[in-house]
């Protein structure tokens, strides 16, 4: 036999043995899902020792001879191959792309060699259907993970992940994207990762949009997400997300399990105080109990959903605002409900009392006092003897993303440590208007969006209120500008950074208002 007709028929060998093993490997993965998963057995039985016989076999023939005799086994071997994936695929179309990941989430261990047989099962066959696509991106992100010792993952560095990736992908055709729309896919991809991981809240997060707009664009590439140019960056972006998702998830957990614990505080206490509910809270309270069954039927099933998540905590979020209101009115006995007895009522229009004078005139402003009160609230529950940097990170303020010097500002105009007038006094009202301001715009932009989408008609007249957001906050970035100055032309350089991160924070969310507010019709207000 001629040398390079051998070598042919090695090359032949090699690759009935590779496929074989790869459908080895899945049928097990089957076995594993539908016993693990489902608690029934595989749905189909396949003989791979006889296959495995049959290749050794194979093995010792090539070189013989009989070379028409080795030639029929292979295509014999390969039809039985082809038959045996076909079955296989079959199964696998009832497996949802949500069943494997939960497999795999459950595995405590994960071997690098099966998740490759795994990817090139399905890279054997057809890859143009949206659910191999989706599983193929979850082995993948799972080749692109570095497990840590105390727990979560980091994505491999790119080279790495190339090093796995372009073996797998090396008989496919390179296929779109051409050079120009790949350095754009490329530089979207980048800009997902950043916005990611600037997060600092879940629901912050899981509100933004990031997430959906990261799996839109993976859906929307289809095949093209396996260009072995494209498909690393992927990857480790894919892992990138998914760790810090994973880091807020877990703070948020912490977050729920204790406004859930308040919230049942507060349905004991209203139990022995009927008068204090009122329909608005009633309903809260009603939405509260179902978005709680759903998250924790989740969480039974290991299956908890992003939305779910999101809708505890606004349910959450909305009791303890209305619970505010309830606890403002005249029928309160005093001192009984610890220290919301003595808060503002945050829904209303005007403030009736508030327990610190050195904020009265500004928690008096009808535009930002709502919005200050919650501060007030949230700096009553952390307390004042935490130092700012600590009480900045606490998990009563932690969502409000307060800047320490705010949080100074504010507890000096409480305790009225600055006499009325002075410059000192004037610049700690500025920074307290300016978190409370910026606090009210962030939520107006999210507003905005959300009335957009359902195209609601009250939609016209929040962007009519924004319009006073804009104009204030124009006003406040004057007022900076002027102590940015005076700082500067007294040479107490150690106010600059303090009121550069305060303005800039406050420019940033004035910036995004106005282009949002300008984007759905708003009249702006310059």
């Amino acid at each position: 036999m001629a040398t390079n007709d051998l070598h042919a028929l090695n090359q032949r060998y090699v690759r009935l043995t590779d496929r074989c093993r790869s459908q080895w490997t899945f049928y097990q993965l089957l076995q594993g899902l539908f016993k693990h998963l489902f608690d029934q057995p595989c749905p189909i039985e396949l003989d791979f020792p006889s296959l495995f016989n049959e290749l050794r076999e194979l093995a010792a023939s090539i070189g013989l001879p009989e070379a028409s005799r080795t030639e029929k086994a292979i295509q014999q071997l390969a039809a039985k191959l082809d038959s045996h994936g076909r079955k296989l695929r079959e199964v696998d179309e009832s497996i949802s792309p949500s069943s494997l990941r939960r497999f795999f989430d459950r595995l405590r261990t994960q071997d690098e060699k099966v998740l490759l047989a795994i990817v090139k099962f399905y890279l054997d066959g057809d890859t143009s259907s949206p659910d191999i696509l989706d599983k193929l991106d979850i082995l993948f992100t799972r080749l692109a993970e570095i497990p840590r010792p105390e727990g979560g993952v980091l994505p491999r560095e790119i080279h790495e992940i190339e090093r796995i990736v372009q073996p797998l992908l090396a008989v496919r055709p390179p296929g779109s994207p051409d050079d120009a729309e790949l350095g754009i896919l490329l530089g979207a991809v980048a800009d997902l990762r950043a916005e990611v991981t600037a997060c600092r809240s879940f629901t912050e997060l899981a509100a933004g949009g990031a997430l959906d707009r990261f799996r839109t664009l993976k859906r929307r590439l289809g095949e093209s997400l396996l260009n072995p140019r494209l498909l690393p960056t992927v990857m480790q972006t894919t892992v990138a997300i998914k760790a810090r998702f994973h880091a807020l998830w877990e703070e948020e957990q912490a977050r729920l399990a204790d406004d859930s614990d308040r919230v049942r505080d507060l349905e004991r206490q209203l139990q022995t105080h009927p008068e204090m509910m009122d329909e608005q809270l009633r309903q809260a309270l009603a939405l509260y109990a179902s978005a709680q069954e759903r998250f924790d039927r989740g969480l039974q099933e290991d299956s908890v959903r992003r939305e779910d998540a999101l809708e505890l905590r606004q349910s959450l979020n909305r009791i303890l605002d209305r619970f505010e209101t309830a606890t403002a009115s005249d029928s309160h006995p005093p001192g009984e409900l610890d220290a919301s007895s003595h808060l503002v009522e945050v829904a209303g229009e005007q403030l009736d009392e508030v327990s610190e004078p050195g904020i009265t005139s500004l928690a008096a402003d009808p535009l930002i006092h709502e919005h200050l009160s919650k501060i007030v609230f949230a700096l009553e529950l952390v307390g004042g003897d935490r130092p700012v940097g600590e009480a900045v990170r606490a998990k009563e303020l932690a969502t409000l993303r307060l800047e320490p010097s705010e949080v100074a500002a504010l507890r000096a105009l409480q305790d009225q440590r600055t006499a009325t007038g002075t410059l000192a006094n004037e610049r700690d009202r500025l920074l307290a208007q300016a978190a409370a301001l910026r606090i009210r715009m962030e939520e107006e932009a999210g507003e905005i969006e959300r009335l957009q989408k359902l195209g609601s008609e009250h939609l016209a007249d929040l962007l009519e209120r924004v319009t006073q957001s804009l104009q204030r906050a124009a006003e406040l970035d004057r007022r900076f500008g002027w102590f940015v100055e005076d700082a500067l032309y007294r040479g107490d350089t150690a106010l600059l950074e303090p009121l550069y991160r305060c303005r800039f924070r406050l420019v940033n969310a004035y910036s995004a208002l106005w282009l949002i507010h300008n984007e759905r019709g708003g009249v702006s207000p310059f």
